[in-house]
């Protein structure tokens, strides 16, 4: 079929190519670009190219297309398509690369921007990994550039997570500030929240609670940041940042919040010639390798835009100390750091350090000890002495104990001298002699004397409240009695065999002693008394047993059944029929 030709100029000024398409050709917004994909439009004889190129009255507009064929939009080209990031360390579980300012980490949501997880996917691809899986572990933000960390396999994944979740690895940033920091280290602690409409973060302020009390909104989170200086140039200030916690934007707003934001951040402070964005550079992440459980540091190199910044603010600083005369290093700053920074810092190099310590090599006999050199500031080597010589001691100061003298074999251990508020030193005795004993005063317990063998053990001496010693007494000797006080209970005589046994006399009201029977007499009866039970008589074998006689307030007694399931006369059977009904 022939082609077909639509030309026209345009009469509005301003107007986007595709819309003028929409509108005069009555087509729609999408089939309007597939013709300007197609090359199908010219304006003023030249091809168009561009969707929103804006038309001026009087520019003549042709169209040629194919009514048979159908005009697609062709997708954006891809900017990625050989890969703008850089390997910095890889195994077959980890990848370090170093990401550049202004690329993503991870794709958006609106999608058609570049990002750097699918640059290293593609770029897995076309070396020939069919199925390559790259796992996201932390990111960083848009602008700002560094080492960054990808795990390759589910394994390496879990681990990297719970390193990052108990913060046991080792983060460096690099960072410039606008302004002059009072102090050369210092530690940034609060809490950050996410602002819901603008997505921008802020330090959390304490809030008053309903119950009157303080408490952070719902939603911050705890940041932690160390920071110590590097470098002081005019206006601006250069620092180390090790990060604890790992919040969005954490080193950004923490800084800008104290009134020192990054150089060049347009989101927290304000832009810069210098830099056309935030001045904060990923420099070095460090940890244990979660597969291999071997340390691994990896570093990224400064950026060059960082650079250009850094060497504008030197030269600067130059100019200045040019200008008010200061000659070799007056005024050029030197970072120092206190004893506690200091011996933080010692600690987590012994923690990351990628370097193993030395073994220590094996001396041969004779050969002395290798020793480390010692700087001024620290504890001298001690000198090799040889086997008849004393130890040295250090100065004895008062109020430390003093050393003790060097003694021969068979000498007597010398004691320290004790105050008159101490305890005395217990002489050397022989194996003969009795153990001294300290001297007794009133209220201690006394000493217990030596005693041979065969000898009484000595009682000790009891008071007039204490309860005196016992006797000693031979065999068969009667057991001696304390005397009988009213209201204890009297000591029993001995007896011998065949007497009877004594009985205690018993008052008016206590119940008389039983008297002796001999075997066959009738058990004695107490007296029976009115409304006691009487006792039962002693029956025979075969006889029926007695029955109790009762009065007429009592309960008469039930006549005897006849046979294991006969039923006393009188008695009704039981009730058959269907029951009586209730009153309801």
């Amino acid at each position: 079929m022939a082609r077909i030709e639509r030309e026209w100029q345009a009469e509005q000024e301003g107007a986007a190519l595709a819309s003028e398409l929409h509108k005069v050709m009555v087509i729609s917004h999408r089939q309007a670009k597939g013709f300007i994909d197609g090359r199908c439009v010219t304006v003023n004889g030249e091809i168009a190219e561009k969707h929103g190129h804006r038309l001026k009255a009087g520019d003549a507009v042709k169209v040629v297309f194919d009514p048979e064929l159908t005009y697609e939009v062709l997708p954006p080209p891809k900017k990625l398509s050989s890969g703008p990031y850089e390997t910095l360390w890889e195994d077959n579980h980890l990848l370090f690369v170093f990401k550049p300012a202004g690329l993503l980490t991870v794709p958006a949501e609106q999608g058609g921007e570049p990002s750097l997880a699918e640059a290293i996917t593609e770029s897995y691809r076309r070396r020939g990994f069919k199925r390559f899986n790259l796992f996201i572990v932390h990111r960083l933000d848009r602008f700002t550039s560094g080492v960054l960390v990808f795990a390759k396999t589910p394994e390496a994944l879990h681990g990297l997570k719970k390193h990052f979740e108990l913060h046991r690895l080792q983060r460096v940033y690099f960072a410039v500030l606008v302004g002059e920091l009072p102090e050369n280290s210092g530690t940034l602690a609060g809490h950050l929240i996410e602002h819901a409409k603008s997505l921008k973060m802020s330090v959390a302020k304490v809030r008053k609670g309903p119950g009157g009390g303080k408490r952070m909104p719902a939603g911050a989170k705890e940041a932690v940041t160390h920071y110590r200086v590097i470098e002081r140039l005019p206006g601006h200030t250069v620092v180390e940042v090790r990060l604890e916690t790992g919040r969005r934007n954490q080193i950004r707003v923490q800084f800008a919040d104290r009134g020192f934001p990054l150089l060049g951040d347009q989101v927290y402070g304000t832009e810069s010639p210098l830099l056309d964005r935030q001045a904060l550079h990923a420099e070095l992440l460090g940890f244990k390798h979660p597969v291999t459980e071997e340390q691994v540091t990896v570093t990224a190199p400064m950026p060059a835009d960082m650079e250009a910044a850094l060497k504008a603010l030197r030269n600067s600083a130059r100019l200045q100390r040019a200008a008010t005369g200061a000659k070799g290093e007056e005024g050029i700053f030197q970072p120092t750091e206190s004893r506690d920074h200091k011996l933080k810092r010692v600690a987590r190099a012994k923690r990351f350090d990628e370097r193993e310590a030395p073994a220590r090599p094996r001396p041969i006999n004779g050969d002395e000890r290798p020793r480390r050199a010692f700087d001024t500031t620290e504890r001298p080597a001690r000198p090799r002495r040889d086997d008849s010589d004393e130890r040295p001691r250090r100065p004895f100061t008062p109020g430390d104990r003093p050393t003790r003298p060097r003694r021969e074999e068979g000498d007597e251990r010398p004691r320290r001298s004790f105050g008159s508020t101490e305890r005395p030193a217990r002489p050397r005795r022989d194996d003969s002699d009795e153990r001294p004993r300290r001297p007794f005063t009133p209220g201690d317990r006394p000493a217990r004397p030596r005693r041979d063998e065969g000898d009484e053990r000595p009682r000790r001496a009891f008071g007039s409240t204490e309860r005196p010693a016992r006797p000693r007494r031979d065999e068969g000797d009667e057991r001696p009695r304390r005397p009988f006080t009213p209201g204890d209970r009297p000591a029993r005589p001995r007896r011998d065999g065949g007497d009877e046994r004594p009985r205690r006399a018993f008052g008016s009201t206590e119940r008389p002693a039983r008297p002796r029977r001999d075997e066959g007499d009738e058990r004695p009866r107490r007296p029976f008394t009115p409304g006691d039970r009487p006792a039962r008589p002693r029956r025979e074998e075969g006889d029926e047993r007695p029955r109790r006689s009762y009065d007429a307030t009592s309960r008469p007694a039930g006549p005897r059944r006849e046979g294991p399931g006969g039923r006393p006369a009188g008695k009704p059977g039981p009730r058959t029929g269907k029951p009586k009904p209730r009153k309801s």
